[in-house]
């Protein structure tokens, strides 16, 4: 490797970790507007196929620093050596590198062949990269540039409009005008012009934001009621062991019963709490009469507490002749003897965790992490729990960082978030953190309030602005009473959805259909005069 491209890959790699580092728990915001930034040197002037290269090179360190906690559960409870439980998180890294390796070659190819400013072209391609990567098969879209913003709350307000992608894409503008001013890239004219823009637009969103956080605060509530969120910490390693069920299940009761005396109307446990089968009817073959015991325990607890409890637990599940398992949300009432008012099958399963991709095809090479049920059936439908005049829209556990199954859920009526998770596999690595972060941006983004309530932490409170309260430390068991109110909000993104990433998605891919058969005469002879440059490199003219 030649001395410069040893320097353009330092500087590649050196962009990654920057972007790694800004997301939690890390946290080093500030480093996402300005990481892209040596990227973009790189790949100035670079041939199509190494703007590729370099691109791919700089995600898959991003990607490394932000997964580093893949081996933590394949280590831990699947006993694969960590030398080897390295491979997987690898793996990942390098096919997730894919989106932006191909986000920064088509903002680059559109800016260079239709001569339009790569200010302009590269947060266009990057959403259109992000939004895709939500909905690809076996989706992964965790850690979205949007999201290393989630603390700067007047900023990020203006995702309410745009989703999280509008965040992304502000993210991605900063660095390209940053850029070009900074190494004065482009005629005076785009420098003046990209960073009053950029001044702008800064200076109008956090005015905006300022507004509506205020707003947020003064508005009446249409209701309110006190909600216990058990922290059960229950460890990973004895949850699912059938000698220990008589202790979780005791944690749950005691923490139950004290909640019920400091006056909750509605105790939460989290996913799969109830570490039994729990159906929705009495009907149990005679080799499960244990989990039926269980069953009435709970309904019992309830009417005896006088308290409804919303919990975690699987199901049993038979579709089209297959016997499965459903990751499934209950909510039962103190009515009667203990009834089950309602329940929701979580939909959003975890490749890989809770299911297979292609069983037929890599079933053969890998089995799922989480052992216990085999591969799990997903829901097929979002159900709202009616509970003391409001609607609740639960999200089990992975679930919260998709964007649009929120939205949905909002759209349909949901007054109130519940997202029931279990954390316990990744440690006290950052992967707790980061999904509490990107849970946050789907309060900003619907205006509605969520409680999130994990097994081993962190739960917490997201207010409607995204202000996390009420968080609970790591690994450590108790009951946090928080109380939470509504409001008549309904934003623009919850009736429009994923409306501006749709539109950059739209906008990229005729960008690239133009470019590459109609490219501006200009630009063509530009590329061709850049490679008479001195020792056939072009001269640097990035935009």
């Amino acid at each position: 490797m030649s001395s410069n491209n040893a320097t353009r890959a330092a500087l590649a790699v050196a962009s990654g970790l920057a972007l790694g580092l800004a997301f939690p728990k890390f946290d080093f915001g500030l480093l996402a507007w300005v990481a892209l930034v040596p990227l973009f040197y790189v790949i100035e002037g670079e041939s199509m196929r190494r703007v590729f290269g370099w691109a791919y090179l700089q995600g898959f360190a991003a990607n490394v620093v932000e997964l580093y906690w893949i081996p933590i559960p394949l280590h831990d409870f699947a006993d694969v050596p960590m030398k080897f439980a390295i491979f997987p998180m690898l793996a990942l890294a390098a096919i997730v590198a894919v989106n932006t390796a191909v986000a920064i070659w088509a903002g680059e190819l559109v800016a260079r062949r239709m001569r339009i400013p790569a200010v302009v072209t590269m947060p266009v391609a990057w959403t259109a990269l992000e939004w895709f990567r939500t909905y690809v098969p076996a989706s992964f879209p965790w850690n979205l540039l949007g999201y290393a913003a989630y603390r700067n709350l007047e900023l990020i307000q203006f995702a309410e409009f745009t989703g999280v992608y509008g965040v992304s894409a502000l993210i991605v503008f900063f660095n390209a005008v940053v850029y070009v001013v900074i190494f004065r890239r482009g005629a005076y004219r785009l420098q003046t012009v990209s960073l009053s823009v950029l001044t702008a637009m800064m200076i109008a969103l956090v005015a905006f934001g300022a507004w509506r956080i205020s707003n947020l605060k003064d508005a009446p509530a249409t209701g309110s009621f006190k909600v216990a969120m058990v922290q059960g910490n229950i460890p990973q390693s004895l949850k699912w062991d059938p000698k220990f069920l008589p202790q979780s299940y005791g944690v749950y009761q005691d923490e139950t019963a004290d909640a019920a005396k400091r006056g909750a109307d509605v105790v939460v446990w989290p996913e799969a709490a109830a570490a039994f089968l729990f159906q929705p009817d009495d009907q149990y073959p005679v080799e499960l009469a244990g989990d039926a015991a269980y069953r009435t325990a709970l309904l019992t607890l309830a009417k005896d507490q006088h308290e409804p409890i919303l919990f975690g637990a699987p199901a049993l599940a038979r579709v089209d002749g297959r016997l499965g398992f459903y990751n499934r949300a209950y909510l039962v009432s103190a009515n009667g003897q203990g009834e089950v008012d309602a329940h929701y099958d979580k939909i959003e399963l975890v490749p890989f965790g809770e299911y297979v991709p292609a069983r037929a095809i890599l079933g053969f090479f890998v089995n799922k992490i989480v052992s216990g049920f085999g591969d799990l059936i997903p829901g097929s439908e979002q159900t709202l729990f009616d509970l003391k005049g409001a609607k609740l829209g639960i999200l089990i556990c992975y679930e919260s960082i998709f964007p649009d199954l929120t939205r949905r859920e909002v759209n349909e009526g949901a007054d109130v978030l519940v997202n029931i998770t279990n954390d316990a596999w990744y440690g006290e690595s950052s992967a707790p953190y980061q999904v509490l972060a990107m849970a946050a941006l789907r309060s900003v983004e619907t205006k509605v309030p969520m409680v999130r309530v994990a097994n081993t932490g962190i739960s917490a409170l997201i207010e409607p602005s995204g202000l996390i309260t009420n968080r609970t430390p790591l690994f450590k068991r108790g009951t946090e009473i928080v109380d939470v109110s509504w409001r008549p909000v309904r934003t623009l993104y919850t009736m429009v959805g994923d409306l501006f990433a749709e539109t950059c998605f739209a906008l990229t891919l005729i960008g690239l259909i133009m470019a590459w058969r109609w490219p501006r005469p200009a630009a063509v002879e530009a590329v061709q005069s850049r490679r008479v440059a001195t020792n056939g490199r072009p001269r640097r003219s990035h935009a």
